[in-house]
């Protein structure tokens, strides 16, 4: 399609960033914010299974047999979209979306803040930073993800892949100065993977659950929320005493960075779908596929 490199950079751009949000020395806050996604994961899905029951008095049964039987016939309906639900865990080409109305609502919350906030800050920012210097700085953060690829892909049984990605954090923090080059390809041709705590789950069969698009993190669903958690523990930010600030700051700034290094890509993106919303959700979802097939 000819939106599918618009639709792939879009989500890397929401997806990549998210994984730098993370807390050293005030456990205490890097406690609260995972139990915050942890509580709005299970309120959402409580509140998806509220909406498949209809408890109010004109859904409950006649004594007549011709009325149990057409609410027996209804309750066995609810199994089966229970049933499908579920087994939209395993799956890996299907993803429900009970929470669609407001996915919809966070998703023209994320547009309206690309074009309003992160567009025009990306704009001013390019003509201060040069192109040069946003790839060293891109080359900076992505070199911060190396330890959680390493050790995701130990965890999927891929001992060269793991082995590469520290040899890659050793040799482009050193003669890499600091990851703003990238020595190991360049030079050694050491190419990076792209796995990540959410990979790992699905690799060992966890499907996606359902979608969810959060507010300024963009597209994701309930696999890879959790996964979230599991990256924020391993990305090295957790081991240095940064205030959260700092951290705010520089998760910002990649935003930002990336934002300007992609312009172009997500309005491409819009004009060529019909519906952005679900354009969005299946690349997210065929993107995550490929990248756990890996």
């Amino acid at each position: 399609m000819v939106c599918n490199g618009g639709a792939n950079a879009f989500v890397e751009f929401f997806t990549r960033p998210t994984k730098l949000i993370h807390f050293k020395t005030k456990k205490s806050i890097v406690f609260s914010a995972h139990a915050v996604v942890f509580f709005l994961l299970l309120t959402v899905t409580h509140a998806w299974a509220d909406d498949t029951a209809d408890l109010s008095p004109s859904a409950q049964p006649d004594v007549t047999l011709e009325t149990n039987k057409a609410a027996g016939e209804a309750e066995d309906d609810t199994w089966a979209e229970e049933d499908n639900w579920g087994n939209e865990w395993g799956e890996e080409d299907a993803i429900a979306d009970p929470l669609e109305p407001l996915n919809r609502v966070f998703f023209h919350f994320n547009d309206k803040l690309y074009y309003w906030l992160l567009k025009p800050v990306a704009k001013g920012y390019s003509v201060i930073i040069a192109e040069d210097l946003q790839i060293a700085i891109r080359n900076f953060f992505d070199n911060l993800r190396s330890p959680t690829r390493a050790v995701n892909s130990l965890l999927q049984g891929k001992v060269k892949d793991s082995s590469v990605e520290v040899a890659r954090f050793v040799l482009n923090s050193t003669v890499g100065i600091l990851g703003l080059g990238d020595f190991a390809k360049d030079v050694l041709d050491l190419n990076s993977t792209r796995e990540d705590t959410g990979q790992t789950l699905g690799y060992y069969g966890a499907g996606g659950g359902f979608y969810i698009n959060w507010p300024f993190l963009g597209p994701s669903n309930f696999r890879d929320s959790l996964g979230l958690l599991g990256d924020a523990y391993l990305h090295p930010f957790i081991f240095l005493d940064l205030d959260t600030e700092v951290i705010v700051g520089t998760w910002t700034l990649e935003k930002v960075n990336y934002a300007a290094l992609t312009m172009g890509d997500y309005e491409l993106f819009k004009e060529t779908a019909l519906d952005p919303y679900a354009a969005l959700k299946d690349a997210y979802q065929q993107h995550r596929n490929g990248l756990i097939k890996e």
